[in-house]
Formats: structure tokens, C-alpha cells, sequence
């Protein structure tokens, strides 16, 4: 009986240091961002470098109401690359969304999926600058996102890898906002 105690005393304490001894912990070295330390609530900046190739520097206005817009830049050689997202809450969609709409060309292909009343165009800033642009709301939000190189010609962002980083950003923008 006594040996029976003993050991139930045993298993009793062993038990009671286990719940007080904390677990290990693993530190992680935090990195900060060379931009700023502002995000953007659209896109994090590990995401920009993949879609923009590499370091990005990052400015970003937003207000308390969620509008604004985040613009990372990088420039590699003679190109400098931008990603633009903005955000702009509608009081009347029927009468404001035209507007944005009219950012692209009227009859630009329209995009299945991608927010609502989404449409997709190439913008010709200057003779050396394209920005393939996808414009969209969800609900009375309206976006838009543009991707664009300064060299037409940009071997590692070309015309259809810009719409496609653009399509792929529309997506994760219009998943935030729902």
C-alpha cells in the first residue's frame, strides 16, 4: 500500500512540473520592411517582390474608411516596374462605377470571377510605358489594379506577364474586399 501511494505521489508531481515547466521557444529573426513600416491591407510586400521580381520599395495612403491606394515600385537596369492597387468606396455605384470603368477602353474584355462588372485593357502611358489594367468592384468598393513596365520590350515583364500578375492581384484584391 505504501509503495502504491509512493508512486501515485510520484506520477502526481511529475504531472504538476510538466504544466509548470513552459514549452520551448523558437525565435525567428524579424526582418523589417526597407519601405516603411505602413502595409499595405491589400497585398504584403513578399507577394509584390514576387510579382515585380525583386526588392520593392512601397508608398502607401489609405484612410480609415479603407480607401486609398498602395504603389510598389523596383527598379532593375533601365526598367522601373510598378504595381498599383487603389480602392475607393461608392455612395452610388449605377452613377460612379462608369467612371472608373472609363479608365480602359470602352468594349475591353471583360473577366469572369473577378469582383464584379470587371473588365481588363492595356494602357499606353508614353511610347515606352504599357500597363496592363484590370478595373472591378466588389459591392460599392471600386479597384483597380495596373502593372507596368517603363520599357515596352522588357524581356523579364513582358505584355502577357504583366496582365497576368495583374489578373492574379485583381483576384486576391476582389477576395479581400468580399
Amino acid at each position: 500500500m505504501l509503495v502504491l501511494a509512493m508512486l501515485l505521489l510520484a506520477v502526481n508531481h511529475t504531472q504538476t512540473a510538466r504544466a509548470q515547466t513552459p514549452p520551448a521557444q523558437t525565435t525567428y529573426p524579424q526582418t523589417q520592411s526597407s519601405s516603411s513600416s505602413t502595409k499595405c491591407p491589400w497585398l504584403n510586400e513578399a507577394t509584390a517582390r514576387g510579382i515585380l521580381g525583386g526588392p520593392v520599395t512601397l508608398t502607401v495612403t489609405v484612410n480609415d474608411q479603407g480607401a486609398g491606394a498602395c504603389d510598389y515600385s523596383r527598379q532593375q537596369a533601365a526598367a522601373v516596374r510598378h504595381l498599383r492597387i487603389s480602392v475607393d468606396n461608392m455612395t452610388d455605384v449605377p452613377k460612379q462605377f462608369p467612371a472608373y470603368l472609363a479608365q480602359c477602353p470602352p468594349k475591353s474584355p471583360p473577366l469572369r470571377a473577378i469582383g464584379n462588372e470587371a473588365v481588363f485593357c492595356t494602357i499606353q502611358a508614353n511610347p515606352d510605358k504599357y500597363a496592363e489594367k484590370v478595373v472591378s468592384r466588389v459591392r460599392a468598393q471600386a479597384f483597380v489594379v495596373s502593372v507596368s513596365s517603363s520599357i515596352s520590350d522588357d524581356p523579364s515583364m513582358t505584355q502577357e506577364m504583366r496582365r497576368d500578375k495583374a489578373n492574379q492581384i485583381a483576384e486576391q484584391v476582389a477576395g479581400i474586399l468580399f
